[in-house]
């Protein structure tokens, strides 16, 4: 009965509002983390079958499996059962009056499917039950180019994420993050868990801060391959880089708009740097700050009507928000001596931040009512957060082991595991859905 009352309590924190948080300005969703007591759903696999020859076959099967075991785990939203079931029947079902595998259970719900090879392409049935109903609710068939097996299985993961909970899964997004290499900093770009790396930019120069454009298809960065810290954007489906912003002294960290064709980004034209918007094809700049301090790292609240930024114009570098057309501006962080690199959730509700303290650079999150503040991360110096597209997770570099590597981590600073290897790997950026 444990699987029965674990089923009925996600059903009712489903159906259940969520609580609100009132704020006239912003832009608040509802969240895991808003809901009180959860309990993850608990999923089992069941052996795929497989008709591609062994020992092949139950390798790739047994690769695909820890794939989605992997993505479902992270998601928060299951626990994984590493359960011995069986493998199902040749008619490519499974029996629901077979007794016993309904019995040998705790899951709630069992995943099942069929394997096998098609010229160059795999073909993969994907079966989903509900073992309180002791019926299927979810099948699909993928087929995907054998090398790509690693998308096939992201794929199955946020197909069932969304079919048990309606959320929509980051298994198939991008980091993107520096690489320093023997002729500079360059760009590179992996999967969410850090497989698939591979470098797209060659200038051979120091470039900075990637920013995801909103359809994923392009990035911002500032290069001095010009000689000067100048805004480029790299369209990842040519190849080809194209300088968008070149004002005299600094044209950095870029970052599009959610919602409009609009890049906010720090420039240093009037010998100060200050926080401007323009439009996405580097024209129209338009000052939003004026002050003798430096105002930096702007980033743009999901719906695009607020930038939260860096000042020092107090003294010590702090976060701050103002509306979209720079009025409005109110001090985020106090009690805190030097923060930087803020990231507006998506979901609208919280910001990550660095604060510098004796011990290194950590990684907070405040509420943007300015409420709540917490200290995700302890070890060495941390720092460049970002949020994963769904809010729940944020992706950092971290230099705890003795080298910069790429982290992620839960919304709450929880299973904060490294996704890149060899060091020198630093200011990542999560792609959109």
């Amino acid at each position: 009965m444990k699987h029965l009352r674990r089923h009925m309590l996600f059903m009712i924190l489903c159906l259940l509002p969520c609580p609100a948080v009132s704020y006239a300005q912003g832009e608040i969703s509802g969240t895991i983390y808003s809901r009180g007591e959860f309990s993850p759903l608990e999923i089992a696999f069941v052996r795929f079958q497989t008709k591609i020859p062994s020992p092949q076959g139950d390798s790739l099967a047994l690769q695909i499996t820890d794939v989605i075991k992997r993505d479902l785990t992270f998601s928060m939203f299951f626990l994984v059962l590493e359960e011995d079931l069986f493998s199902f029947t040749e008619a490519g079902d499974l029996n629901p009056l077979d007794q016993d595998i309904w019995l040998r259970t705790d899951a709630q719900f069992l995943l099942a499917g069929k394997l096998e090879a098609q010229s160059t392409q795999l073909k993969l049935d994907v079966y989903l039950y509900d073992t309180f109903q002791r019926k299927r609710i979810f099948s699909q068939s993928y087929r995907i180019p054998a090398p790509a097996w690693r998308k096939l299985a992201h794929e199955i993961s946020n197909d069932i994420l969304r079919e048990l909970t309606g959320e929509q899964g980051v298994f198939t997004t991008k980091l993107a993050f520096i690489k320093k290499t023997a002729t500079g900093k360059e760009i590179s770009v992996c999967d969410y868990d850090g497989f698939n790396s591979q470098q797209v930019t060659f200038d051979k120069t120091i470039n900075l801060t990637p920013r995801w454009s909103p359809d994923a298809k392009r990035i911002i960065y500032t290069s001095y391959k010009a000689n000067n810290p100048d805004l480029w954007e790299l369209s990842l489906e040519s190849g080809r880089a194209i300088k968008l912003v070149s004002f005299a002294g600094l044209n950095t960290a870029g970052c599009y708009s959610p919602k409009q064709d609009l890049i906010a980004l720090t420039l240093s034209v009037d010998n100060d740097p200050e926080v401007y918007v323009l439009n996405s094809n580097g024209r129209n700049a338009k000052r939003l700050t004026y002050n003798l301090g430096i105002d930096s790292s702007p980033t743009w609240s999901p719906n695009g009507k607020q930038i939260a930024f860096t000042s020092d114009r107090i003294g010590t570098p702090q976060v701050y928000v103002m509306d979209s057309d720079g009025s409005n501006v109110r001090r985020l962080t106090y009690g805190l001596s030097y923060c930087d690199s803020p990231a507006w959730s998506p979901k609208g509700d919280k910001i990550a931040f660095v604060v510098r303290e004796e011990s290194g650079f950590q990684i907070f999150t405040v509420d943007i009512t300015g409420e709540n503040l917490s200290k995700l991360t302890y070890m060495g110096d941390n720092e460049n957060p970002g949020w994963s597209p769904d809010g729940y997770h944020l992706v950092f570099a971290s230099n705890r082991t003795g080298q910069v590597e790429i982290y992620t981590m839960n919304w709450d600073g929880s299973n904060q595991t490294k996704v890149t290897a060899g060091g020198n790997n630093s200011s990542p950026a999560w792609s959109p859905l």
